[in-house]
């Protein structure tokens, strides 16, 4: 399934450390037995293409090479000109070694044309400042062929990483340090060898480097500067405003473009000094390299002369990419699941969705735009392997003492399920504790947690704010829809299912499934991502508030509310003339939030401790979230405001930023019928109009708004803050809105007090119909039928239907062998849901080779038979509606103590319905698949029979890699016809 398909693909569980993937030069790989299907004639972009290209098109040697991410990867998409600019993937970047889910990155064309850069992670990496610094992977992908060889690991995830040039060397930053001291390292890549030739290290933080025939340039503390072979620094010139672009030509000099005030400067260095090209409006003037080393300013540009090298193509908004020699502007590409994403954040993404782009096209020939939604999926996969090389090595370093798990509540503990709410559940929760009203009462063992009875707001009393006040509703509800999307459970979980809880970086491991490391868990639970005193040398909570925060939503948000006001006190505890705060520092306005939402996502450091070794006499928020960092390009507009695309790059936003773009912009909720999953704040008369939307906006504080040369070092002078240490760190008083004069948004509320707790919006419908065996007639009556469940103890079945006692045993076996050094292993990639038969399965992902991924079911039924005794049974295994869709799920049945083994494969993803007769992916959007009894034969028994199933395998049809343990019957049939495998019951 992929996460019904991947479409719940891996999404959760943040990490803390930077992997170590030794495979660098790993070429694009196919599975053994797999083969890739000869991709079709790319779809073109104009129906008229002499019209919209001109006559010459034919002949064009022109490329436009851009990328997507979605859970399949990130994608490289490719159109020539001599297809009529029609769109293909050319390649798929991912590891299946992370657990993961959407894959977001950045890609650029080296001078020659040949190649394409590409830095790739996973979308939430963006959430940790850590990842972000230096949590993504680099490949190079031949442009003509689509081959794809990784070239670098533990790199930055940044607007201007990669940066190529006209030839075929590229950059790559890797961001090394923290918010007390910050170096940069440069690494070099050869396009043509795939490989990286050259790593030096720059004090301080360099950003939008440019390799050049010259050298190489960048940006370090608002200076153009060269950073010669040995690493050593020149600087050559400050330009006006802060840089977001610098491109090198082949030979006229080094352009930049930067942001001054509200107009962007186009400004070229040659022969020792900057000279303005062009002026333009601050968000509509763009610098693109293209092939040859000739650059070109696309958007509103006034130029100030000529310059060689240097061309001006007309844009009235901002782009994504422009073609190698400008024939073609993309000014949007954005994923099918990234759209639904957005817009649909916690129904099950679509698996025709995955691998979708919509492109937004101009032909700048003739002005032309086309608008299409592609099918793209079929591609050459880098399938990036992390860890040590061979199955041998893999064991024996699974075979150290990795020790024991620090998050005190354990995974895929059936005891521990939470369900997972619909979005009008989680507003309704946030509603009430926002105003100290969370009081349902939760039943004794709730969800059959073992809970006594209790009060979300009960066991978390919500803290009071410092000066009064509350938090505002659509606050915490950003803050949820950017950490969490809104889940309590596991991303594999859709609302009205249960499941394991979502638990950040619960192995320590970065999502890397070979890797446990206990003294690196992060332990973020649930929708708030609760994390202290969730470990279990962590004393803060009980036992009972543990489970709670694990189990219950509104536990958690109840936690999770306290955290937030926590970062508020500690800016508003200080005392007077070190307090930090927005605009009038009352709470009651959505804006004045700002500062207490950045401290959320990476620390606030207190003036009581300035006087540490750790502080060294600074205090304040970190740098890392200022909108003046130029790892932000300076050119952005406010997250989501001018389009959902923006989702596609969280990281071109500071993490307060995304949060008032949530606030803004409510993700959307339902299916198939979407729906804004939170109300908008309540604008005031003076708040912003935003006439491209024909609404009010919220006023969000200017760039430079957290920058004071007494203070953090950081002014426009400076173009930010030079030193990139904690002499960055702010504090004081900034003003985004003058809120007393009904220029700032306060909380609009949809649920008032006594609102009962709105039902669960299920995607699947619950399903208790109970299975007889007698459906087709053919059953023995006078024995027992042997039900053997996925749980031995069906008293923690939590989804309320009726079910009884198992008659049999189910085990599953970890690792190889089993229960040896690597169970522990693949413990990682197991999880239950409350999907098949009851509400509840097992499911993992096929794997050909790996020892610490080896997974064996095994359902030993209790036969009404006496010791010596055989007879015939048939045996119908049940196949969940999600949670299931692997091609060759091999069934292996004992017939007993001493007996023959058979064989039965299934096409789980037919069986449920997720593809069609052939394995064709079932095309209907609409499609859930459904429940399905389906028999494995019917065999002569003895006691001691048995079913088992394993999760080795190689997956042959893209997604369909998931294999579920369910429920299985033994039908004792005496002398009637018994069915085949694969027959529907």
């Amino acid at each position: 399934m992929r996460a019904l398909k991947k479409r719940l693909r891996r999404w959760i569980a943040a990490a803390t450390a930077v992997v170590v993937i030794p495979a660098a030069g790993l070429q694009v790989s196919t599975p053994a037995g797999a083969v890739e299907p000869e991709r079709p004639a790319a779809p073109a972009a104009f129906t008229a293409p002499d019209e919209a290209l001109g006559k010459a098109w034919r002949k064009s040697t022109d490329v436009l090479v851009t990328g997507a991410g979605d859970t399949d990867g990130y994608h490289l998409y490719v159109a020539r000109e001599s297809d009529a600019f029609g769109w293909s993937t050319l390649a798929t970047l991912t590891s299946s070694s992370l657990d993961v889910g959407p894959w977001t990155g950045a890609v650029c064309v080296t001078g020659s044309g040949r190649y394409a850069v590409a830095v790739f992670a996973p979308k939430k990496a963006a959430n940790k400042p850590e990842l972000s610094r230096s949590g993504a992977l680099a490949a190079v992908v031949e442009i003509a062929t689509g081959k794809a060889t990784h070239v670098a690991t533990g790199v930055e995830l940044a607007y201007f990483n990669p940066a190529c040039g006209p030839g075929d060397r590229a950059l790559l930053t890797r961001s090394v340090g923290d918010d007390f001291a910050l170096s940069t390292e440069l690494l070099t890549v050869d396009a043509a060898k795939g490989r990286v030739t050259k790593t030096r290290r720059v004090d301080g933080q360099l950003t939008t480097p440019a390799p050049a025939s010259d050298g190489d340039y960048g940006i370090l503390g608002g200076q153009l500067v060269r950073v010669d072979a040995a690493g050593r620094i020149s600087r050559l010139a400050r330009p006006q405003g802060q840089p977001f672009a610098v491109q090198a030509t082949a030979g006229s000099g080094i352009d930049l473009v930067s942001v001054d005030g509200e107009q962007a400067v186009a400004q070229r260095f040659r022969d020792g000094k900057l000279a303005v090209t062009a002026t333009g409006p601050r968000n509509r003037l763009q610098l693109f390299g293209q092939r040859g080393g000739r650059n070109v300013l696309v958007g509103k540009a006034s130029m100030r002369g000529t310059a060689p090298e240097l061309s001006v193509l007309a844009a009235d908004r901002q782009v994504r990419a422009l073609s190698a020699e400008g024939h073609l502007i993309a000014e949007e590409v954005v994923t099918q699941q990234s759209m639904r994403s957005v817009g649909q954040p916690l129904s099950p993404a679509d698996p025709a969705d995955a691998g979708g782009v919509r492109v937004a096209v101009r032909a700048t020939v003739s002005g032309q735009a086309a608008v299409h939604t592609l099918d793209t999926s079929l591609a050459p996969t880098l399938d990036v392997e992390l860890g040590s090389g061979t199955a041998e090595a893999r064991t024996n370093a699974a075979a150290a003492d990795i020790g024991t798990p620090t998050c005190a509540v354990p995974r895929n503990d059936p005891r521990v399920q939470p369900l997972q709410p619909s979005p009008d559940m989680v507003e309704w929760a946030v509603n009430q504790a926002v105003h100290g009203r969370l009081n349902i009462t939760r039943p004794a063992n709730y969800l059959k947690a073992g809970l006594p009875a209790y009060q979300p707001q009960g066991l978390f009393p919500r803290r009071q704010l410092a000066g009064g006040g509350k938090v505002p509703a659509q606050v915490m509800l950003a803050v949820l829809a950017q950490e969490t999307n809104l889940s309590q459970a596991s991303w594999r979980v859709v609302p009205g299912d249960t499941g394991n809880p979502l638990i950040s970086s619960y192995y320590g491991n970065e999502d890397n499934l070979d890797v446990i490391d206990y003294s690196k868990t992060d332990c973020g639970y649930g929708i708030g991502q609760v994390t202290d005193g969730m470990q279990t040398e962590n004393n803060l909570f009980t036992d009972v508030q543990r489970r709670a925060i694990a189990v219950d939503y509104a536990a958690n948000i109840a936690a999770g509310l306290n955290i937030l006001i926590e970062k508020w006190n500690q800016m508003n505890s200080e005392l007077e003339a070190h307090k930090s705060y927005m605009n009038n520092n009352d709470p009651t306005w959505v804006e004045n939030w700002f500062l207490a939402v950045w401290a959320y996502n990476s620390g606030y450091y207190p003036y009581d401790r300035r006087n540490t070794d750790l502080q060294k006499g600074k205090f304040g928020i970190g740098w890392f979230n200022n909108p003046a960092n130029p790892r932000y390009p300076a050119n952005r507009e406010p997250f989501l405001r001018a389009t959902m695309a923006d989702a596609e790059r969280p990281n071109d936003w500071a993490y307060p930023e995304r949060i008032m773009g949530w606030v803004e912009t409510p993700q959307q909720k339902g299916f198939p019928i979407m729906s804004e999953a939170y109300s908008h704040p309540e604008y005031s008369s003076n708040s912003p109009n935003y006439p491209a939307r024909f609404t009010k906006v919220l006023s969000i504080p200017d760039r430079y708004a957290f920058c004071d040369p007494d203070v953090n070092s950081c002014s426009p002078a400076t173009n930010g803050c030079p030193a990139d240490s904690e002499v960055c760190w702010w504090h004081g008083v900034a003003n985004s809105g003058n809120c007393l004069f009904e220029e700032c948004a306060r909380e609009k509320l949809s649920y008032g007090a006594g609102a009962a707790e709105p039902g669960v919006k299920r995607i699947y419908p619950r399903n208790c119909e109970t299975f007889t065996g007698d459906k087709n007639g053919n059953r023995n009556t006078n024995k027992r039928m042997s039900m053997v469940y996925s749980l031995n103890d069906t008293g923690q079945y939590n989804l309320g239907c009726d079910i009884g006692a198992t008659d049999g045993k189910f085990t599953i076996r970890r690792g190889l062998p089993a229960g040896g050094g690597t169970a522990p292993y693949a413990e990682i990639d197991l999880h239950q849901i409350g999907a098949g038969y009851k509400g509840h399965i097992w499911f993992t992902y096929v794997n050909s080779s790996n020892p610490k991924r080896r997974i064996v079911g095994s359902w030993t039924p209790n036969l009404d038979l006496v010791p010596g005794e055989r007879a015939r049974y048939d045996i119908v295994a049940h196949v969940p509606s999600h949670g299931a869709d692997y091609h060759n799920a091999s069934y292996l049945i004992t017939t007993g103590t001493i007996g023959e083994q058979r064989t039965c494969a299934l096409n789980l993803a037919e069986e449920a319905g997720w593809a069609l007769p052939g394995g064709i992916p079932n095309p209907n959007p609409a499609n859930l698949g459904e429940d399905k009894w389906v028999y494995l034969g019917s065999y002569e028994l003895g006691r001691g029979a048995q079913v088992q199933l394993n999760n080795v395998g190689t997956m042959l049809t893209r997604n369909f890699d998931a294999v579920a343990f369910d429920t299985i019957a033994f039908v004792p049939i005496g002398s009637n016809a018994g069915h085949s495998c694969g027959d529907d019951y």
